[in-house]
């Protein structure tokens, strides 16, 4: 099911530090926000594993932790999940300069420091969220675009197969052949396979139309 627009985002704290992940969840939370706080990164990276995993809008993922750190578990987030479909702010000390290069050269999207400025890591949240949301719409609308031209391309290929078809059973009307009516049933059966094609194209659900960037062109998937 696709998920309602208008439901509030859901975000992800990541943070072995409890009180301060409390803290966070419950600024967030009056925001608007759903916040779902996990103090094991391994815990969410398992669940990416499920068939069927929990979706984020964005995660909020500190650095220093015990049992993973934050940079090896964006490094296995990335293996899943690339910096568009799900945005991840980095939370850090001031003193991690270090860690923050390393973090955004691993594919974060964005990093904050501690203690958390409320200001600063609404205004960073946002500016992710609609960075995310305006790829989206602008990928929508190349989808929709792509699939018209591809049903407009097979409408215009029924053409050539029916006028085969019924060229060849306007003679027989006159004069039974059967080697007119074998081209006209070939040409029938090609007409019904286009418009499987077509059918299978307009009942595609949006995100089942892929988009590469190495041919610039989409593909069912």
């Amino acid at each position: 099911m696709d998920k309602d627009v208008s439901a509030p985002k859901r975000l992800l704290i990541i943070d072995d530090d409890r009180l301060s992940a409390k803290i966070t969840e419950k600024k967030l939370c009056k925001q608007g926000y759903e916040v779902v706080v996990l103090n094991s990164a391994s815990i969410f990276l398992e669940s990416l594993k499920q068939k069927k995993p929990v979706e984020y809008d964005l995660i909020l993922l500190d650095v220093m932790m015990p049992d993973i750190s934050g940079i090896d578990a964006l490094v296995e987030i990335r293996k899943h999940k690339n910096n568009l479909e799900l945005p991840v702010i980095m939370v850090t000390s001031k003193e991690e300069s270090e860690g923050i290069v390393e973090a955004l050269k691993a594919g974060a999207n964005d990093y904050i420091t501690k203690p958390l400025n409320l200001e600063v890591a609404l205004a960073r949240i946002r500016t992710q969220l609609q960075v995310k949301e305006l790829i989206s719409l602008s990928l929508q609308s190349k989808q929709v675009s792509t699939i018209n031209t591809m049903v407009t391309t097979l409408n215009h290929e029924i053409n050539n197969p029916l006028a085969i078809a019924i060229g060849n059973l306007s003679i027989c009307k006159h004069k039974p052949d059967n080697a007119r009516i074998e081209k006209a049933l070939k040409a029938l059966d090609r007409i019904t396979h286009i418009v499987k094609k077509i059918e299978n194209i307009t009942e595609t659900k949006m995100e089942e139309v892929e988009y590469s960037d190495d041919t610039n062109m989409y593909k069912i998937k």
